[in-house]
Formats: structure tokens, C-alpha cells, sequence
């Protein structure tokens, strides 16, 4: 038994650090801080992308700001404590946002998508997802939530596809 637990172990190690797996940052001309990776695919609707690059300046508010001035208007009634929670995370746990990139892109419906995302920063990252519908007047946010656990916020079966 524990020699099949070992192996079991060893296995499972061997995939989740395998160089395949390792994604590589390239350096921006644009920062001198550190090395930023920014990638977001066209699928992404403009509400998520625009919020992406205000964290990147570091302004918590104006992206929570971008991502809730179109969104749900049950979203919008839990700003006081999504706000506080967020800009708490980033002071005390991860730093500034040095980056971000789309990590999977999935279209439920031609009207709703839901997308994954990890945003870098300089102590460690946050994983985030956005489920997003497009409403009449345009794409909105009707649900969103990150973890720097990214078990917590990512499906398995897109984790371990990668």
C-alpha cells in the first residue's frame, strides 16, 4: 500500500512540474519592475480586459469600478465588501499587480461566457472568474469571484488540462 501511495505521489508530482506546464513571463518595455505577461484573447469581453488594466496601474477601486458599474445589480449591492476584501488581498497578501493573463475561455450560450484568469503580482497571484452575459446594451458582469487558491476559482478538468 504505501509503496502504490509513493508511486502515486511521484506521478502526480511529475505532472504538475513537468516543463510543459512552466509559462514563461516576457519583459515589458513599458515597466522596469518586474516581468509582465499580458495576454487576454479577443474572446474576453472589453468590462473584464479594461478592469484587468486598471489593476495593472494598481487602482483597485476604478477596476472594481469598471467591473461593477455594468454588472448585476446584486454585484453592484456587495461593493463595500468586495472592495474592502479585494484591496485588502493585494495590500497584505499578493502586492501590486504586475500583470495578468486569460487562463481559459468558455462560451456557454452566444450570450454568456465564463472566464478564467490569473492576475501576477508581486508576491504571488490571484486566480479569477467571470461569468458574463451579453445584455442588450452590451457585455456585463452577473457573477465574479477570485482566491489566490486557485482550486478555489479554476475547474479541475481545465487545471489539469493545461
Amino acid at each position: 500500500m504505501k509503496k502504490a501511495l509513493m508511486c502515486l505521489c511521484l506521478a502526480v508530482t511529475g505532472i504538475l512540474v513537468s516543463p510543459g506546464a512552466i509559462s514563461y513571463a516576457r519583459q515589458s518595455t513599458l515597466s522596469p519592475r518586474v516581468a509582465i505577461q499580458t495576454q487576454i484573447d479577443s474572446r474576453v469581453p472589453s468590462i473584464v480586459r479594461e478592469g484587468f488594466e486598471a489593476l495593472e496601474s494598481n487602482d483597485v477601486k476604478a477596476a472594481l469600478s469598471v467591473w461593477l458599474e455594468k454588472s448585476s445589480p446584486l454585484l453592484r449591492s456587495n461593493l463595500p465588501l468586495v472592495s474592502s476584501t479585494l484591496q485588502g488581498v493585494v495590500k497584505e497578501a499578493v502586492g501590486e499587480c504586475v500583470g495578468y493573463s486569460a487562463i481559459e475561455t468558455f462560451s456557454v450560450t452566444d450570450n454568456s461566457r465564463v472566464i478564467w484568469v490569473e492576475s501576477q503580482h508581486e508576491y504571488g497571484a490571484l486566480f479569477w472568474a467571470f461569468t458574463t452575459y451579453k445584455s442588450p446594451k452590451g457585455w456585463i458582469i452577473s457573477d465574479f469571484s477570485f482566491n489566490t487558491d486557485p482550486s478555489k476559482v479554476i475547474p479541475i478538468g481545465i487545471m489539469f488540462r493545461r
